[in-house]
């Protein structure tokens, strides 16, 4: 049978540019579907109270970004953590992306604060601290596009660093075989991040605005780092499918 994914979106409203741009979960399914011809993917927007009748139906959960805090007492995001420690419990497999990185760990007991250095909006390197067998050809770092202005300052029990830099010690993580979480945008595209630097502009000031346009030029990793997603989602399918049979 394929694999079906559930992409669970996020994004709480909408930016005036952000209409000129595919939604979340169609940014998602376009960089999976042509590594994984035979998934299924259905998009649920959470944040608009849209959720599935049976997340646990699903093989795969993406979890996207969101201008939300995770810390927020909203109905959906208290829902949403509610799921997510559910999914954990039964080994279900989750990626989680920027918010979903967040929401995740925050869910299953970490803890997620403002960024010391505030909004950050560009691109980040992100250097390796682990190399699990799923992240094959392995690199020593990746740079991928940022938004963001909180982060997971606390990992959950159990969870593993996977990657850092200089401005955030926990840029990505894994929690046994089936939990995988980027503060980064792999989704995202080089439009899509021109026309959010331009609305960010007068919070970020003209200084910080000039150097994310200059950043969101430059090479970035995001067709490896879904090569990575997708074997990561591989895995935590097989080692699901032989607990299952045993």
């Amino acid at each position: 049978m394929p694999r079906r994914i559930a992409i669970l979106t996020t994004f709480e409203g909408d930016l005036p540019f952000t209409t000129r741009h595919p939604d979340d979960g169609a940014k998602v399914r376009a960089r999976l579907q042509p590594l994984r011809p035979d998934w299924r993917f259905d998009t649920w927007r959470v944040s608009d109270d849209h959720w599935p009748d049976n997340l646990a139906a699903y093989d795969g959960v993406v979890i996207t970004g969101s201008p939300a805090s995770v810390n927020d007492d909203r109905p959906w995001i208290h829902r949403l953590k509610a799921e997510l420690r559910q999914r954990h419990a039964q080994a279900g497999a989750m990626l989680g992306l920027c918010f979903g990185h967040q929401a995740i760990a925050a869910a299953l007991g970490g803890r997620v604060d403002r960024r010391a250095g505030g909004l950050r909006v560009g691109t980040v390197t992100t250097r390796l601290d682990a190399t699990p067998p799923w992240m094959q050809p392995p690199q020593a770092e990746v740079t991928l596009y940022a938004a963001h202005d909180e982060q997971v300052a606390e990992l959950p029990p159990g969870a593993q660093v996977l990657g850092h830099d200089d401005g955030c010690a926990h840029g990505a993580y894994t929690l046994g075989r089936h939990v995988l979480g980027l503060q980064f945008h792999p989704e995202f595209d080089a439009a899509f991040m021109h026309d959010l630097l331009e609305a960010f502009g007068p919070k970020l000031g003209p200084e910080a605005t000039a150097l994310g346009q200059r950043q969101v030029d430059g090479p970035i990793d995001a067709p490896q780092v879904w090569r990575w997603i997708a074997q990561f989602f591989d895995q935590a399918f097989a080692q699901k499918d032989a607990s299952s049979s045993r």
